[in-house]
């Protein structure tokens, strides 16, 4: 055969694929198909043998060894053998028996005396599972009774159905009529032929795991009682067999010490037999598992396994070799180590048979699929392919187990070593594998010999580089060598022991804690959803689950809620009696007052106690070893562990909390127990809970929206929606057109629900329709009380909007604005908004974005007009221009447009003292104004000297005729103040300049006299100011703003007083230089075409009288004469020592000079 796949040669047969299910292969003709017929099965069949053989002999069998050590086959095997002789699996059993032990077959077939075998019994089959075992025991007899013959409308069938019935509802029956059913049982099999009773509880320990949770239902005593029946049943025997993977007591240890002595009491009822296979049986089951197609190529390999000594001593040569040859292709190290390894990690034969038959990567079944038999060569699962299916397959489960420290350093050493060849991998692997499973059987260690042997891939190369990597690894200490039991070993990367520790953390740790705190602080809870309740409402709640005990029950059933719209409280008992006083309390008015909370209370909690005080040293570890920080190893393995007991904490709490938690916990709601059952009934549960306390919640289907916090998209959509609603309330849709994320808010909110809809074909905003389907009116009619109670005093939005999301509205925050906003919009009229103490008369975009972001600095007040106020209410209309209509009159018609007036008056008007008082009292009022009625019918006649107007104030209309009169003189005066000051800075400008009093003239003569200027001055600000006067395309008022904000650095619509007087003296100043520049351009222009200088314009002023000036020239004849003057001039200055004294020379020339204007004149 050359390159054949070993999938074509190897087959596991079909048998070993698949567990035993006791009840079902029962009945099934080729169940025993390669059933190999071990020692411990040999002597567990004679215990039988010698019980038929004597009467007095123990007749009940307790079964212990770990999982899938074959117990469950051979109680098949026994079953099938104890049968019916007459049947066809009987005879199979027997020959089974035959070949595996024919002196065993002859006492089973000669004792009878008649050479008939001892079989027809009645075989009563039970499968373990978690429920009352009294239940099981009736079905498996009914079940029995049936495939025996009985018939089914006989009087025992009929009585166990009658009784199966009762115990639907009724409390459980009494041990004693069970067993009483089983006596009456072994009468009837006597009549009908039968030689007894075989009674098989295969899984016993699931029955036992529901006792210790239901110790009332009186499981174990059945037990006692029919074992106690089986010694006792003479000539037609009971024979009881019980399948256990552990200790009868273990399955007792987290109960009440009384009940431990019931349950010891009841194992000593049952003779205890070790279910242990040895490796000669493994070896066995392997070869018969595997099938070969064909003869192969490949006894050479094994030789060599005896002489490195790994033959166990009870077997010759020959027989080894036959075994080893039987399990290829798995290496003769593999065939020898899988039994050891699987009875250590997994569940011995169960995991066997899994990793030879199912597809599980890097299995065996993995292995044929990928290799190819070649030139003679058979390719064999090797030890270290056997470590990666470990891997594989457990995962995290190996770090948890006392050697998980070892394979944390296989791992480790492999991770650090960068890019390692494979035969670096395998062979660290191989060492590592053999550490592990440290020499189950002798010279199955890690020489070197053996590692050759556990490698060697029959290449040519292989010697040399085994050798050299050997050798390397040794050198960079990845391993090291033990001379003195020649092994080599994985370099202990870690000098942390897990094990050591977990015992410090024992001895550190206080026992004493409570349980619900534990649980917090390591377990953390995630929230709980009401599913139907969001599928129907669109609404999204969920349940805080918080752990408490007896001690805090009270104080975190008052506790109130957060964010969460309800609490599931798992309340956990320290003992039995702690568990009789919580339901005392989860049956209390406090409970019953919270419709809101739901209550779970275990029955017991022994194996989470457990498994979270694991939990607790582990953390404990975490904290207290601080050379954890350099050990990778430890720290990995830790890691890994803390994994692995976090999953069984919650495997336990999902135990005793999620599903099948009727066997463990009950539930309780408003004071009473609730049914619950199961994950699903709970959850059903959440949403019944919603349905009653948030019963008026609006249906919004619409998850953009309907949240507490909304996404960046949502809320831009939201901000589009409230400007849509506040800009286009009058048009369909809004104004919106096309599909955007508003128009699906919109659709959700306000036209699903007719909020928005057409009346007498007018859009606008409205109270719900009468067929409220989306259940929105509620919530209308909650804001619109809310408004009620805004009309004495302002109350908070953010009231508002916890009004709306306590039920049982339980809005939540995404849609408040929007709604809030519509009722706003119906009664506009009539609502006053605040905005941190202030109103706003204008609800523009800006303000809702601001009170989008911080809804808490705004308040609401309602306001509705009666009485005597209307008389004046309505004249402010009509003064104001409004038409009145008597039904929609409000206050807000009157103050907002006041509001509006002074908010829109220039920031000069509203600083001004140049007002009368009456201006500046109403001006005053208005800015401060808080409250809209308060304003109008008290601080506004105050301001303008009138008494206030009352509700029951008896006003003449002479009065309000003058009020009124008043008011509209102050308001006018407010309105044209800003033109009182341009018509001030105009006549400024008319008097420094000496212009016409006529506004288009002035302008025009200003600019003519202005425009020569720009030839004779540099001087920066009167330049400006010319630009200024001649700049043309300005309408008159613009142009006297433009110069009153030159020379004022502001706009006079900025102005204080202060600045009025400043411009005034500015422009003095300036209409000065001015005029000062004017006459020397006038000169310049008349001496234009004569030979004369650069004209110099002279000035002379003094107290109390008038200016003198001239513009004088020199002509260029004379500029000779005038140097030789002014050289005599100064020394005459400097005869009289003068000199360096400018001011006097200046007092002089001013003197001469003033002399000769005069004179001029």
């Amino acid at each position: 055969m050359l390159n054949v796949p070993l999938s074509d040669i190897f087959q596991v047969k079909g048998r070993f694929r698949r567990s035993v299910h006791l009840e079902r292969d029962f009945y099934t003709e080729n169940a025993l198909d390669g059933y190999v017929l071990t020692a411990t099965a040999r002597d567990t069949l004679s215990r039988v043998v010698s019980t038929l053989e004597n009467e007095k002999a123990s007749k009940a069998w307790s079964l212990t060894g770990p999982y899938g050590s074959g117990k469950s086959a051979f109680a098949l095997f026994a079953a099938k053998l104890l049968g019916d002789s007459d049947a066809p699996t009987t005879q199979q059993a027997l020959d089974l028996l035959k070949r595996g032990d024919v002196s065993l077959y002859e006492r089973f077939t000669t004792t009878n005396g008649n050479g008939k075998p001892l079989s027809d019994f009645c075989p009563v089959l039970i499968s373990g599972e978690r429920s009352p075992l009294s239940i099981a025991l009736l079905n498996g007899l009914e079940n029995g009774l049936k495939s025996f013959g009985i018939p089914s409308n006989s009087s025992l069938p009929k009585k166990i159905r009658k009784l199966l019935k009762i115990t639907a509802n009724d409390p459980p029956l009494q041990a004693s009529e069970i067993t009483h059913l089983f006596e009456s049982a072994t009468l009837s099999i006597k009549k009908k032929g039968g030689r007894g009773l075989l009674l098989v509880i295969d899984e016993l320990g699931k029955f036992l795991e529901y006792a210790t949770q239901h110790p009332t239902q009186g499981d174990m005593f059945v037990l006692q009682t029919l074992a106690e029946f089986a010694d006792r049943s003479g000539k037609t025997p009971l024979f009881l067999m019980t399948i256990l993977h552990q200790a009868f007591e273990l399955y007792a240890e987290h109960a009440g010490k009384s009940e431990q002595e019931e349950w010891t009491k009841v194992q000593g009822r049952f003779e205890d037999i070790a279910f242990l296979e040895s490796t000669e049986h493994v070896l066995r089951l392997v070869g018969t598992a595997l099938e070969k197609r064909s003869d192969v190529v490949g006894k050479d390999i094994l030789k060599p396994a005896i002489n490195l000594g790994l033959k166990p001593r009870q077997f010759d040569e020959n027989e080894f070799i036959h075994l080893l040859e039987n399990c290829l292709p798995l290496h003769p190290t593999v065939a020898l180590l899988i039994g050891p390894i699987f009875r250590r990690f997994a569940q011995n034969e169960r995991s066997l048979f899994a990793f030879l038959s199912s597809s599980e990567p890097n299995g065996l079944q993995d292995f044929l699929s990928l290799q190819h038999y070649k030139s003679s060569f058979l390719p064999t699962f090797s030890l270290a392919d056997l470590c990666d299916y470990l891997n594989t397959t457990h995962g995290n489960r190996l770090y948890t187990s006392q050697t998980g420290k070892k394979w944390a350093e296989i791992e480790s050493t492999i991770t650090q070593l960068a890019d390692p060849s494979p035969m670096v991998v395998r062979l660290i692997k191989t060492i590592g594998l053999l550490g592990i499973a440290n020499e189950p059987i002798p010279n199955l260690k890690a020489s070197e010999e053996l590692l050759y042997y556990a490698l060697d891939d029959n290449t040519e190369e292989f010697a040399d580089e085994f050798k050299r990597t050997l050798s390397t690894l040794k050198r960079r200490s990845i391993i090291t060598y033990r001379s003195y039991n020649n092994v080599y070993a994985l370099w202990e990367g870690s000098d942390i022991d897990i094990e050591v520790r977990l015992r410090d953390a024992a001895a550190h740790i206080d026992t004493k804690v409570a349980l619900a705190t534990d649980l917090s602080r390591y377990m953390p809870t995630n929230p709980l959803v009401a599913r139907r309740h969001l599928f129907q409402t669109g609404t999204l709640r969920y349940f805080a689950v918080r752990y408490t005990d007896l001690e805090n029950f009270d104080t975190d059933l008052r506790e109130p809620l957060g964010d969460e719209d309800g609490l599931v409280l798992y309340a956990l008992p320290a003992s039995e009696k702690e568990v009789t006083k919580l339901i005392e309390k989860a049956n209390d008015s406090n409970a019953e007052n919270r419709k809101e909370v739901l209550i779970g209370i275990p029955r017991s909690i022994g194996l989470l106690r457990d498994a979270v005080t694991q939990l607790a040293y582990l953390h404990w570890i975490d904290g207290n070893t601080p050379e954890l920080d350099g050990d990778a190893v430890a720290r990995r393995e830790l890691s890994i562990r803390m994994i692995e007991s976090e999953r069984e904490v919650s495997n336990r709490l999902t135990e005793i909390f999620g599903d099948n938690s009727e066997d463990f916990c009950t539930w309780y709601h408003k004071g009473q127990p609730t049914g619950i059952n199961s994950t699903k009934a709970r959850n059903t549960y959440l949403s019944r809970i919603c349905d009653d306390v948030y019963n008026e919640t609006p249906l919004i289907r619409n998850e953009l929206i309907n949240r507490r916090k909304i996404s960046g998209a949502a809320t831009t959509a939201r901000k589009k929606l409230i400007q849509a609603m506040l800009e286009n309330g009058d048009q369909e849709n809004l104004g919106i057109t096309g599909y955007p994320p508003e128009m699906s808010i919109y659709r959700s909110l306000l036209w699903n629900t007719g909020v928005h809809r057409e009346v007498e074909s007018v859009w606008g905003f409205h109270p719900p329709k009468i067929d409220d389907r989306n259940r929105i009116a509620h919530t209308w009619n909650a804001i619109e009380e809310f408004l009620e109670a805004c009309e004495s005093d302002r109350q908070s939005v953010v009231d508002l909007y916890q009004q709306l999301k306590n039920p049982p509205l339980g809005l939540r925050e995404g849609p408040l604005p929007i709604l809030l906003c519509a009722v706003m919009l119906h009664y506009k009229t009539e609502i006053a908004l605040y905005e941190n103490g202030s109103f706003i008369a204008d609800w523009s975009m800006p303000v809702f974005e601001r009170l989008l972001k911080a809804p808490q600095q705004f308040d609401l007040k309602r306001f509705r007009m009666t009485g005597i106020r209307t008389d004046v209410f309505s004249q402010l209309l009509q003064m104001l221009n409004y038409r009145v209509e008597t039904e929609k009159t409000d206050l807000l018609m009157v103050v907002s447009p006041l509001m509006r007036f002074i908010a829109q008056l220039p920031k000069y008007t509203l600083g001004t003292q140049e007002l009368s008082d009456n201006a500046k009292n109403l001006r005053k009022v208005i800015q401060d104004a808080r409250e809209p009625d308060e304003l109008l019918f008290k601080q506004i006649p105050k301001a303008l000297d009138f008494p206030s107007f009352g509700a029951e104030t008896a006003t003449d209309e002479n009065t309000v005729s003058d009020f009124f009169n008043t008011l509209q003189d102050a308001l006018s005066e407010l309105e044209q103040a800003y033109d009182v000051l341009l018509n001030a800075i105009e006549q400024m400008l008319v008097k420094a300049f000496n212009l016409i009093p006529n506004r288009e003239e002035l302008r025009a003569e200003l600019a003519d006299r202005a425009e020569p200027l720009f030839a004779v001055t540099i001087e920066t600000q009167l330049k400006g100011f010319l630009i200024q006067v001649c700049s043309g395309g300005h309408d008159f008022t613009s142009w006297i703003e433009a110069i009153a904000t030159y020379l004022a650095k502001k706009p006079p619509t900025s102005w204080h007083d202060i600045d009025k007087a400043q411009f005034e003296i500015n422009l003095s100043q300036l209409a000065r230089k001015f005029r000062h520049f004017e006459a020397i351009s006038y000169e310049k222009r008349a001496h234009a075409e004569s030979p004369t200088g650069e004209p110099i314009r002279i000035g002379i002023t003094r107290p109390n009288h008038p200016e003198q000036e001239q513009v004088v020239t020199l002509s260029s004849t004379a500029e000779e004469q005038a140097n030789k003057i002014e050289h005599e001039i100064e020394q005459v200055f400097d005869k009289f020592d003068v000199d360096g004294n400018s001011e006097f020379r200046l007092a002089v020339l001013a003197r001469i000079s003033q002399k000769l204007m005069q004179e001029e004149e």
